[in-house]
């Protein structure tokens, strides 16, 4: 009989599956059902089942959460995802984790027989495979370069014992002698490459690996081998005094070759020497932090850890200082000035920061400003900046990158902000001119009275609508009442101080000298020469 574990948050989930199914008639045990992955996994230690089904989302530990620890820790168990979440991501996750089966809710009694009937034929299998010598000789001779792998990983991340590691070496035939020893870490940089029509990631890290092994092997009797979060790693052996040296120039080729043949740019970390390799899991750390200083110092840079200094940092009055200029820069609505305050304040985090975190620490802090700066200006709903920001430059492995990410976001933000304004101010434009074509007939209409209405200072209005329609406010409601006058001298008999009256001035003689200063004849003349030639 095999065992078989359930896990789900969903309790009746849980008892429809355990009461509708006959276990022991498929083969199976069920020792045990959970309602999250926490328990589940403590569960999995005392009992080793053979089968684990288990949902995605749940307290404490989700699904999963639980099959990355089965993976790491009990690589025969099989499990099954079980859930209602219909996502493609899920799926690639559980893909990725070499999830047995992926099912998905609701699932009927007949499904689940069926599922359970053919569990069991893929376990009877994988016992017979296992049972057979021949079979699991070659199987381990197919596995000798995965298990080489795993071993080096071990090597430069755990404390194993001097004999265990001897041991080990002479097993996979490594030779690695030496006075001393040290750690060298690749990551390639595959983003710059991703546009490429011709992209294929895996091609060119096999490509990178092949590289990297045959310069750092043969040159420096080193062993080279790629770690889980595809990285490439080298263990070097050397003289104590001339190792170093030795490593930086190799460091150096080897970044060359992969720009020249693969035109991939690297960042490359070496940690300090050390006498013994059970010390190498320091130097590894040593070399995986200083790859970590590209943030800092750039890509494509080979970084050693004795290399690295560090700065006094920026105090908290001193950012203050950048910050107030950054935000009047934003005020002023110039991408420029926003793009110098930005490239002097990075230079200065350059040379000055003392840590990457706190480095980092001072970007989010520029983060929160801007954001209280979108807050205060009430612009809080545009998709330009929001709380993904944090996130996004968290991912960012540089502080070029950081900066052109800020640099975009206040850009585009500044655009927003004009193209909104721009519209607010035409709709506050289009509302005085109703607003003066309503009320020019009045004598004792005013510029304050009209701004008081469109809610604008004097001096803004009168800027923005000079710019709006080409006059200011006077001239652009003389035109208007005159235009009327015209009208009225033309089609009707009233007399001029009537038609004085009609478009807003109270005095006719003031009104007639208006008339003539801009018609260039008096209402009278004007009315006249308007008779003749409708008459010819």
């Amino acid at each position: 009989m095999y065992k078989i574990i359930l896990v789900d948050d969903e309790d009746e989930v849980r008892e429809g599956i355990k009461q509708k199914i006959s276990w022991s008639k498929y083969g199976f045990e069920l020792v045990g059902d959970f309602d999250n992955g926490r328990d589940a996994l403590e569960a999995i230690e005392q009992h080793r089942p053979d089968v684990i089904i288990t949902d995605i989302c749940m307290p404490f530990m989700d699904g999963l959460g639980l099959a990355r620890a089965v993976m790491d820790r009990y690589r025969d168990m099989k499990v099954i995802i079980v859930t209602g979440y219909e996502d493609f991501e899920y799926a690639k996750q559980a893909i990725t984790l070499k999830v047995t089966e992926y099912l998905l809710k609701p699932i009927n009694a007949r499904e689940f027989a069926e599922f359970l009937s053919k569990m069991k034929q893929d376990l009877d299998e994988d016992h017979l495979q296992k049972a057979n010598l021949v079979k699991l000789r070659m199987h381990l001779n197919q596995s000798l370069p995965l298990l080489r792998e795993r071993f080096l990983e071990q090597l430069v991340t755990t404390r194993m014992k001097s004999e265990e590691i001897e041991n080990k070496l002479s097993y996979f035939h490594i030779p690695l002698q030496g006075q001393v020893y040290l750690a060298l870490v690749i990551d390639i940089e595959l983003e710059k490459r991703s546009q490429d029509l011709a992209f294929d990631a895996e091609l060119l890290r096999f490509g990178a690996f092949n590289i990297v092994q045959e310069q750092l092997e043969k040159e420096q009797e080193g062993v080279v081998f790629q770690t889980r979060d595809g990285k490439i790693a080298a263990i070097l052996p050397g003289n104590s005094e001339t190792v170093e040296v030795a490593t930086q120039h190799l460091a150096e080729q080897v970044q060359g070759s992969l720009n020249k043949y693969l035109k991939l740019s690297s960042t490359i970390g070496i940690g300090r020497k050390y006498n013994t390799l059970q010390q190498i899991p320091q130097s590894f750390q040593e070399a995986v932090s200083s790859i970590e200083y590209r943030y800092l110092l750039g890509i494509d840079k080979v970084i050693s850890i004795q290399d690295l200094e560090f700065g006094k940092g920026l105090d908290q009055a001193h950012f203050t200082s950048w910050e107030k200029q950054f935000i009047s820069a934003l005020k002023t609505g110039k991408a420029s000035a926003v793009s110098e305050i930005l490239l002097k304040w990075f230079q200065e985090l350059k040379s000055n920061t003392s840590s990457i975190e706190g480095c980092r620490s001072s970007i989010y802090q520029l983060l929160v400003s801007l954001m209280n700066y979108v807050v205060d200006i009430g612009f809080i709903n545009t998709v330009v900046v929001s709380h993904n920001m944090f996130a996004e430059v968290a991912a960012l492995k540089t502080l070029d990158e950081a900066r052109h990410y800020l640099e975009r976001t206040c850009h585009a933000l500044i655009l927003k902000l004009s193209e909104q304004r721009t519209t607010v101010r035409t709709s506050q434009m289009q509302a005085a001119e109703a607003y003066i074509r309503e009320n020019y007939c009045n004598d004792s209409f005013s510029l304050n009275e009209l701004c008081s209405h469109i809610f604008m200072s004097i001096s803004y209005f009168s800027a923005t609508f000079k710019q709006h329609t080409g006059e200011t406010f006077i001239e652009y409601l003389t035109r208007l009442r005159l235009e009327k006058a015209k009208e009225l001298l033309t089609v009707t008999q009233l007399k001029t101080y009537d038609i004085a009256a009609r478009v807003g001035y109270a005095d006719p003689q003031y009104f007639s000298v208006i008339f003539k200063r801009n018609v260039g004849s008096t209402p009278k003349e004007y009315r006249h020469r308007q008779k003749e030639n409708l008459s010819l």
